[in-house]
């Protein structure tokens, strides 16, 4: 009863509506239908069609709109309630679906006012949409859907300008769609969908496009009617083949359809589709590539950005992209690419409608970008069952095939292109293309039609000459312009989503058990297709120049077979154009008559003539004309190649494609004698007759009024004769002007190679009827292995993106440029370092190492901190600091150094070493500051070897010597002003004078001296190897930590950058503040970047993290860094870069060589052997000619080897393992003929490092128990050698004899052995060898006049002589054989160094009262008194006697063995 309450309800408020109409309408017959119908209802008797009454009144053109909306509505709202379809004793009667579909759209009524006119076409959609949802059996009649979805769309587009109601018919559209292709498989929505989608298509297709844009509002509309068939075709996609839909059974929707119709849905996408999106998108070439053949007109950004969705859409739905491939080959290669290689060839603009369309294409290819990073990028392109992610099928699929383009390492080139790259994916340097837009005056010199029979060979070659030269003038005179920064953002997002995509550690969906794949390759097999194209692609080049040694060059890589076949070569002819093959050497090749047999001679094949005709038959039998006409397969023909200009060639060219083409084409069953050879010459007159039509309509030199008239064309080409047109098949009227008009609306041309191509009807024919193969399916195992191959194929296009970013163009070049960026360059930094750091990463994580480490060398020599510098230290620093993108690269190297230590191998970590120094001579490292004091690289852990007032005066020694060395006694003005100049870099670390010309020949500056030869850069000047430049001390202002574990490292840098110039746009306020009140505001270029480095560099952590490096990766660092040391070089590719390194970084280098060891000294055993023990043994052994500049340039690096083996040794005294080898290893210090000897004078010592070394081995008692004879005989030549090198004390008349300075060697020494005879730890370990060190003591205090030292020499052989004391005894009661030797061995040393010190003792001096001692080895007249020249000694020092007691070496008893 509640149905039928409803119906009635519903007809009263008709009624009520109706009887405010006109008579007519009111006392009608619709107002007595629907009173009929409410008294039915009363009286309970069942209606058949109770929906009748509201359709009449609905299709009654008398009615008025008010009356037709109520009905409308009244009708919509009983349909929702199921009042017209319950089957029940309750229901009101059922309703018939297509009946009721076709009374709506038979709506007809009489307009009165515009807004209930609008309100009834909104109630016609909403009811319509109301059917087709309630419709669950699909049932209803295809062809009605299809009327109502037209009528539907139509009003649409009526209401365009409306923004409420075009909305709302658009989701009445959306709503049509939805429900039809949800439920695709059911009943007869197939068929609807078919209909449907056909329609959506042909408005792409059909729609015209302003060409002037002179109607702005018809275009508006148009652009309307394109955005809401792009709409509602992505909503269909999604729909029929989302995952749901297909619910896991692959369907594929080849459905056979009603009607004649018979091919699937996906037929319809396959050629219609597609080729609609392709063809409205390329509109945009239009207006930057003038000659191209594209849709010309405009279209607004709004229809690209839904062409980019529409593409985006196709790409997404995996179970439709596999069935797409040439599809997606050609929109990847000739709408991605192809916007690409336009963006990087715009010209620069020098008027304003160049610079507005620069600004136009600029929007679109920003549309296109955001697409194709959607398409590369974007998560949910899930991998496919082979557990392929979207790059690499596109690799596998694409890249891996002979005869398909690159189309994934195509796109990276491209992107990398963009961003300023120049290489491919081989690495070798792409040539420069000409400007977007030049092609049409090129095209003049070539265009197929360019007077084919009416110009002489002769003229045609001189036009053609002269057409080339004033082309390649103009090409010279114009710029490209730099890709815009917002662009370079995009294209590098888009390499970033490429590697982030190919490098994520995924797992991929497990492959179905019931799917099979026929056609398996495997990694090796798509490596060897891979490298064959490789090869083809050098033999398009070789037969680019000449055919001949192309085919030459894929005979002898056996990429042709021998022999050689004409198929093989039409095979490479017909494919070659995708690797590069200019179409004017192919039309060149195929119209060449070739060699004619000659005796004696005997070419290749290729060369004949019979070859040559065989091949051009094979070329023109690949083609597919089935089912073509002769104009479309002209067309079809005449893309692949370009024709020669000779009209023999010609000839031949269409001979063999009229012969080809007359047996396929629609023609040969309608127009063409069924004799073939009639039917080749009727073809072959036409296809020529056709190419004279498209030159004379097209030709710009002949006149309006002389150009074919339709008549002629038809006149000329009806009848050919009997002797090749039989009775009844002449060409028709309509069929030669159909061919007419064809070639005036549009002409045929040769469009462009590769992703310079334009697709057209003809083109995309010839596509779709390529090979569609699949490549290859591979198995879950091979992903990593396909990873491999795809990284080798990308990295080098993608370090040359990152050059651009960092204005490097290759490795030759990096410092020979010297661009002030500034902040400018900000953004080339950043998305630099993002680049390099997810490249690396990605490598890392493969793993591929072998990559990792060349791109990390190439990416640290774009530092331009490493190689043979040709400018001194002022222009190498003010060419770093100008540029943030070499600081920058520095960031990413120190990163990468720390976090890939044990990756980066030996040539990486001499590149980290190489910047690291470099920076150092640059005074780019600092202190760190106050609180990051500790991150300094300039610091050693230890303290120092010498006290400060010491090192204070080594440090001015070294200045001395040094400075002397570079011409310190100069004479002229230009030797003065450079000695001011490096005194103030040695000592205050700037230079405030202007650097002369360096002299050829500096031995003209000193004489009497070694004199260092100064090379260009002026490294040997610099020797102080912790100077931190003092003159930039307000490089000491800290800052916050801006490193932040969220941003990428190439976010971070620019956000400092950002920060530092906010921070030096502020400033003083009043113009009264001290220095120190805005020092922060005055830093020096110079400190700003040495704080900028500090700020996001850890210099620390590249020897900290060492600690973490596993044994061969540590060793493998270590001998980087002796490499370097060592003056060793790095390698570049082909190119060998020498490392210079200064003498302060020499002696930095020997610092960290310390501190690495020492950070690691748990593994010193193993490091030791391998790398330590040979580089100390050799440098420190080596004797050093003094007389060269060696000497002096090798100080501090020497200074710094001796306490850097000092500091191994008292620290690993205790280790078991190693302590005696390390402390065996100081005998190189006491070498006679040593570099430490070599080098040591009366200003240049280094005793007291080495006698402070000495003394703190000493005092780890407990480490001097666990060494052997090795490690004692090592330790006691040192103490030996340091008690022979003290001080000589000069005392004054009437003063005593003075104290030794506590730093003394032999006051050092002395202390080493007195803690070791005095310490219990060491009684009965320590070799009774001491006693020779105790003897050379005694005699270094008596030659230096201490006898102090002396006596505390004296005082420990007594110490000694008391240990044997029970010795003594017991021998006395029982003698033996080895007493014997005791007391010959080691009691009778003693005694005989006491008694050396009492035969060496003399008078005193009457005037000062001090012992005069005489040591034997002086000469006669060596005295240590200064009175000698007075009379009042009482035994003149010159006639002291000498002691033949005593002798200089000690006596040869053997005391090893023995132990105090």
């Amino acid at each position: 009863m509640e149905a039928r309450r409803h119906i009635s309800e519903e007809a009263r408020i008709v009624l009520t509506t109706l009887r405010t109409g006109p008579p007519d309408i009111a006392h009608g017959l619709l107002v007595q239908n629907l009173a009929s119908l409410r008294l039915a209802i009363k009286q309970g008797s069942k209606k058949e069609a109770y929906v009748q009454p509201f359709i009449d009144v609905i299709m009654n053109p008398r009615a008025a709109g008010p009356h037709t909306l109520i009905a409308l509505r009244s009708t919509f709202r009983l349909l929702s309630r199921n009042s017209f379809v319950l089957s029940n004793e309750d229901a009101g009667g059922s309703v018939e679906m297509t009946n009721l579909m076709r009374g709506i759209l038979a709506c007809r009524f009489e307009q009165t006012d515009v807004g209930n006119d609008e309100a009834v076409e909104m109630a016609i959609a909403d009811l319509l949409s109301l059917i087709i949802q309630l419709d669950n059996n699909r049932e209803m009649d295809p062809n009605i859907i299809m009327e109502g979805f037209n009528t539907v769309f139509v009003t649409r587009n009526t209401f365009v300008h409306s923004p409420a109601l075009c909305y709302h018919f658009e989701e009445v559209l959306g709503a049509f769609v939805r429900h039809l292709f949800e439920s695709i498989h059911i009943g007869q929505s197939a068929s609807a969908c078919r209909l449907i989608l056909e329609f959506l298509v042909s408005q792409l297709l059909h729609t015209p496009m302003n060409v002037d844009g002179s109607e702005i509002m018809a275009n508006s509309l148009h652009d309307a009617t394109r955005i809401l068939s792009l709409k509602l075709i992505q909503s269909s996609l999604r729909m029929a083949w989302s995952t749901a839909a297909c619910d896991g059974n692959e369907y594929d929707l080849k459905i056979d359809l009603v009607g004649e119709e018979k091919e699937p849905i996906l037929k319809i996408i396959k050629d219609d589709l597609c080729l609609s999106i392709l063809m409205v998108g390329q509109g945009i070439w239009a207006y930057q590539d003038p000659s191209s053949n594209a849709m010309p007109g405009m279209i607004s950004t709004q229809v690209l950005s839904e062409i980019c969705s529409a593409l985006s859409t196709l790409w997404s739905l995996s179970a439709l992209r596999c069935k797409l491939k040439l599809q997606f080959e050609s929109i990847l290669s000739g709408f991605y690419q192809r916007a690409l290689s336009l963006l990087r060839r715009l010209p620069v603009p020098t008027d304003i409608s160049t610079f507005n369309a620069n600004q136009i294409f600029d929007a679109e290819v920003e549309i296109i970008l955001e697409s194709l990073v959607d398409i590369l990028c974007l998560n949910e392109n899930e991998p496919d069952t082979s557990g392929l992610g979207a790059f690499e099928s596109l690799f596998v699929i694409y890249d891996c095939d002979l005869i398909r383009s690159d189309i994934a390492s195509g796109l990276v080139v491209e992107l990398s292109r963009c961003c300023g790259g120049s290489m491919d994916e081989d690495g070798h340097l792409l040539p420069i293309e000409p400007v977007a837009g030049m092609s049409r005056m090129s095209s003049a010199q070539t265009e197929l039609s360019a007077s084919v029979t009416s110009v002489p060979k002769q003229s045609l070659s001189k036009a053609n000459s002269s057409a080339s030269s004033s082309f390649q003038t103009i090409v010279d005179e114009v710029e490209l312009r730099h890709v815009p920064a917002h662009l370079r953002e995009l294209c590098a997002e888009a390499l970033l989503g490429i590697m982030k995509s190919l490098f994520a550690i995924s797992s991929p969906k497990k492959p179905k058990e019931e799917q099979k794949h026929d056609n398996v390759s495997t990694i090796k097999e798509l490596e060897s297709l891979k490298n064959q194209k490789r090869l083809m692609r050098e033999a398009t080049d070789l037969f680019n120049t000449k055919a001949s040694s192309g085919f030459k060059y894929l005979l002898e890589h056996e990429i042709f077979k021998e022999p050689v076949t004409p198929k093989d070569v039409a095979t490479f002819l017909r494919n070659g154009i995708i690797l590069g093959l200019k179409k004017p050497k192919v039309g060149e090749y195929l119209g060449n008559v070739g060699k004619a047999p000659q005796a004696g001679k005997s070419p290749p094949d290729w060369e004949r003539d019979w070859f040559h005709q065989e091949t051009l038959k094979e070329y023109c039998a690949s083609f597919h004309f089935k089912d073509q006409t002769l104009l479309d397969c002209l067309r079809m023909f005449l893309t692949s190649f370009r024709l020669p200009g000779e009209a023999q060639q010609i000839d031949r060219i269409l001979q063999a494609f009229s012969e080809s083409a007359a047996s396929q084409c629609i023609e040969a069953d309608t127009a063409f004698s069924p004799d073939t050879k009639k039917a080749a010459d009727a073809a072959y007159l036409l296809s020529f007759s056709i190419i004279m039509l498209n030159t004379d309509l097209h030709n710009d030199n002949i006149r309006v009024d002389r150009k074919m008239k339709v008549e002629d064309f038809i006149k000329y080409n009806t009848d050919y004769g009997k002797d090749i047109m039989d009775p009844g098949y002449t060409f028709p009227k309509d069929f030669l002007v159909n061919i007419y008009e064809s070639i005036r609306d549009e002409e045929i041309r040769t469009m462009g190679e590769g992703a310079d191509g334009v697709m057209t009807l003809e083109r995309w024919k010839d596509v779709l009827r390529g090979d569609e193969r699949i490549t290859a399916n591979l198995s879950l195992s091979c992903t990593d292995d396909m990873k491999h191959l795809i990284a080798e194929h990308i990295w080098m296009p993608i370090l040359s993106a990152i050059r651009g970013f960092w204005s490097v163009a290759s490795e030759d070049n990096v410092r020979s440029v010297h661009n002030k960026s500034g902040m400018l360059g900000s953004q080339g930094s950043r998305l630099g370092m993002d680049l390099s750091m997810t490249m690396l990463r990605g490598l890392r994580n493969l793993p591929r190492l072998d990559i990792f480490q060349d791109l990390f060398v190439r990416l640290c020599f774009c530092t331009g901190l490493i190689g043979d510098y040709i400018n001194d230290a002022v222009e190498r620093t003010a060419s770093f600091v100008d540029s943030v993108e070499r600081q920058s690269a520095v960031v990413v190297a120190m990163k990468i150094a720390i976090e890939c230590g044990d990756l980066i191998g030996l040539e990486g970590w001499k590149c980290v070493f190489s910047i690291l120094f470099e920076l150092r001579d640059l005074k780019l490292i600092g202190g760190g500051g106050k609180r990051m004091k500790y991150r300094s690289l300039l610091i050693e852990g230890d303290t120092d070897m010498l006290q400060s007032d010491a090192r204070r005066d080594w440090e001015m020694q070294i200045v001395k010597v040094c400075f002397g060395a570079s011409g310190g006694s100069a004479r002229n003005e230009a030797s003065k002003s450079r000695k001011v100049g490096f005194l103030n870099t040695l000592i205050f670390g700037s230079s405030s004078q202007v650097s002369p010309p360096r002299e050829k020949n500096p031995s003209s500056l000193f004489e009497g001296g070694p004199l260092l030869q100064l090379s260009e850069h002026g490294k040997e000047e610099l020797v102080l190897w912790d100077d931190l430049a003092p003159s930039d001390t307000e490089s000491e202002v800290e800052s916050g930590d801006i490193v932040s574990p969220v941003m990428s490292l190439g976010r971070t840098f620019e956000k400092l950058l950002i920060q530092e110039n906010q921070s030096a746009q502020e400033g003083p306020v009043t113009g009264l503040e001290t220095y120190e009140d805005t020092r922060v505001y005055q830093l020096s270029p110079r400190a700003r970047v040495r704080r900028r480095l500090e700020a996001i560099c850890d210099f620390s952590s590249v020897l900290s993290e060492t600690r973490f490096l596993d044994i061969g990766d540590l060793n493998i660092q270590l001998r980087a860094l002796i490499d370097v040391i060592n003056g060793s070089s790095v390698k570049l590719g082909l190119f060998v870069l020498p490392i210079s390194l200064s003498p302060a970084s020499e002696a930095l280098a020997e610092v960290w060589l310390c501190e690495i060891t020492l950070k690691n000294r748990d593994r010193i055993a193993k490091i030791w052997e391998t790398s330590l023990k040979d580089h100390f043994t050799t440098k420190l052994r080596k004797k050093i000619d003094v007389t060269s500049e060696a000497a002096i340039s090798s100080v501090p690096g020497v200074e710094k080897r001796i306490t850097g083996l000092l500091r191994i040794c008292y620290h690993n005294v205790h280790r078991k393992d190693v302590n005696n080898d390390i402390l065996d290893t100081l005998e190189c210090l006491y070498t006679p003929n040593g570099a430490v000897q070599s080098i040591s004078t009366d200003t240049l010592n280094l005793n007291k490092h080495i006698s402070e070394g000495l003394w703190r081995i000493c005092r780890d008692v407990d480490g001097l128990r666990l060494i052997d004879n090795q490690g004692w005989d090592g330790l006691l030549g040192l103490i030996q050698h340091c008690a022979a090198q003290g001080e000589t004390l000069v005392v004054q008349s009437g003063e005593k004899s003075g104290a030794l300075s506590d730093d003394d060697p032999a006051l050092q020494a002395f202390r080493s052995i007195h803690l070791m005879l005095r310490s219990n730890e060491l009684r009965d370990v320590v070799p009774f060898r001491i006693v020779h060190c105790i003897r050379t003591l005694i005699k270094g205090g008596e030659r230096n006049n201490c006898p102090k030292l002396s006596i505390a020499g004296l005082d420990l052989l007594s110490l000694l002589h008391a240990r044997l004391q029970a010795l003594i005894s017991r021998s006395s009661e029982n003698r033996n054989e080895d007493d014997v030797v005791f007391w010959a061995n080691c009691w009778l040393s003693i005694v005989e160094g006491m008694a050396e010190a009492s035969n060496s003792r003399y008078p005193v001096c009457s005037l000062c009262g001090i012992n005069i001692a005489y040591i034997t080895g002086f000469s006669n007249n060596a005295y240590l008194c200064s009175h000698r020249a007075q009379g009042n000694i009482q035994f003149p020092c010159s006639q002291i006697p000498l002691s033949t007691g005593t002798d200089k070496t000690f006596p040869s008893a053997n005391c090893v063995g023995y132990s105090i």
